[in-house]
């Protein structure tokens, strides 16, 4: 077409003038057929939309009919745990009894599963990795179902080394690491900030040059909430769990976990359950010495992981009951060579799961099992 297009430009006979024009006809009869096939094409994909949104709409109308015949026979306890590995551990005790009518509710891609453990009524969503998915997860579960509280579980870093891979930790609180103030080297850093980094005390050698990343402020989290005024928030560093249940978790302090991946793998201590201790929050994979260091030094925690501060948070701003359990899965990079969270993490997912059901049978109000995994 560019080549018969050129030509034309080029002819200037009085003769040649007519094919132009039967030209241009004719390529106006092209693009009047182009167009016409475009307005069919475009006439089915807006009508391949709008079915798939028809279909869409549907499905989720029937998701919230569901969930509000569910939570006439709440209320339920809120499970939320973050990836696969973590969730297989879960199933894998055989503790959860699914709902005989309604097993599980699909919402916005993610599966709300339905039952009971040891006769409490639970709802658990597995959120995803990552500090948005765990807010979203945690906020819709509070919205749409008739929720009592939240148990936050999976797998976590280790920052403290009086912890050690297959621990189960319980925090009573945790600070988001992971909301920066990144200034220049001359910046002027903020007064409000929790803490700095000072990337160039990390060169190597010591003092060698100026370090062009400069320095990082570590930023405190604006909480809304329904306790204080609405549309007015509250800068806070530490997210606290809630005391009544942290108190009530203490009683799960000396049970029996897991020390064995399989026969031929085993830790070399028996692992420990404790509670109290702080957490750290992050949408990093932390796996780096000097960083797992400084976190400890700085902020004096003693895990890390990149879920549990949204939970708590989300949690707090509406005014529900939250506990966060994590196994202990890796060193967080104090470790030489490669991250060990592909050998423990499944033996760090399992105990974790324990200690929920632990926690779960240890609620007043309901009937306590007769068996437990312990």
């Amino acid at each position: 077409m560019r080549q018969e297009i050129i030509i034309i430009k080029n002819i200037s006979t009085r003769s040649d003038r007519a094919y132009i024009k039967v030209f241009s006809f004719k390529q106006t009869a092209m693009n009047s057929t182009m167009a016409a096939r475009c307005f069919v094409v475009l006439v089915f994909v807006s009508f391949l939309v709008m079915s798939v949104s028809a279909i869409a709409s549907n499905s989720r109308r029937g998701s919230f009919s569901t969930i509000k015949q569910l939570s006439r026979e709440g209320p339920y306890i809120g499970l939320i745990t973050v990836f696969s590995p973590e969730e297989e551990a879960f199933f894998r005790t055989g503790a959860f009894t699914p709902d005989a009518k309604h097993p599980f509710v699909d919402l916005s891609g993610r599966r709300y599963r339905v039952g009971k453990i040891y006769g409490k009524k639970v709802v658990y969503v597995r959120c995803g990795v990552g500090m948005t998915n765990a807010a979203a997860a945690t906020q819709q579960m509070l919205d749409l179902f008739d929720i009592t509280g939240i148990v936050h579980f999976g797998i976590s870093g280790i920052l403290n080394d009086s912890m050690s891979i297959g621990d189960v930790t319980i925090p009573k609180q945790f600070s988001h690491t992971g909301l920066w103030n990144w200034v220049n080297p001359n910046g002027t850093m903020d007064p409000a900030d929790a803490a700095y980094l000072e990337v160039g005390s990390y060169n190597v050698p010591e003092g060698d040059g100026v370090n062009l990343l400069g320095r990082i402020g570590y930023r405190t989290e604006e909480l809304f909430s329904v306790s204080i005024e609405p549309n007015t928030a509250v800068s806070l560093w530490w997210m606290e769990v809630s005391q009544q249940w942290l108190q009530l978790s203490r009683s799960l302090e000396g049970m029996e976990l897991e020390r064995c991946v399989n026969s031929s793998l085993c830790l070399p201590e028996k692992p420990k359950l404790v509670v109290g201790l702080n957490g750290s929050t992050s949408n990093i994979f932390v796996d780096n010495a000097a960083y797992r260091d400084f976190l400890f030094q700085t902020f004096e925690v003693s895990s890390s992981d990149m879920e549990s501060s949204a939970v708590v948070m989300t949690c707090m701003s509406n005014g529900f009951p939250v506990i966060v359990i994590r196994g202990l899965s890796d060193l967080a990079g104090a470790e030489s060579g490669d991250n060990v969270i592909h050998t423990f993490g499944s033996l760090a997912a399992l105990n974790a799961a324990k200690a929920v059901l632990g926690f779960i049978s240890k609620i007043p109000g309901y009937n306590s099992p007769s068996q437990h995994y312990m």
